[in-house]
């Protein structure tokens, strides 16, 4: 079962919840636990997994042309004097 069907699901059962006849406690509890799981599988539905990431990322260094850039400085440094 896909992420996005067991998220259909849940949408499904957060309805059957909201119009059954639960006690308020039970209600608010499968509420909770349902809204938990769906934004947690929203967020899983975002994420791109690849497995092979490492390799993807060098292939496209290397096809990426040259730049003079430093990508290492974690600060923006101060321009220099020209003279």
């Amino acid at each position: 079962m896909t992420k996005h069907t067991v998220i259909i699901f849940l949408s499904i059962f957060i309805i059957v919840i909201a119009i059954g006849g639960f006690p308020g406690w039970a209600r608010t509890t499968l509420l909770v636990l349902s809204g938990v799981g769906i934004s947690v599988l929203a967020y899983l539905s975002s994420v791109v997994y690849c497995s092979n990431c490492k390799k993807l990322i060098e292939d496209a260094d290397l096809a990426l042309p040259v730049s003079d850039v430093n990508v290492e400085t974690e600060s923006i440094s101060q321009p220099k004097k020209i003279q």
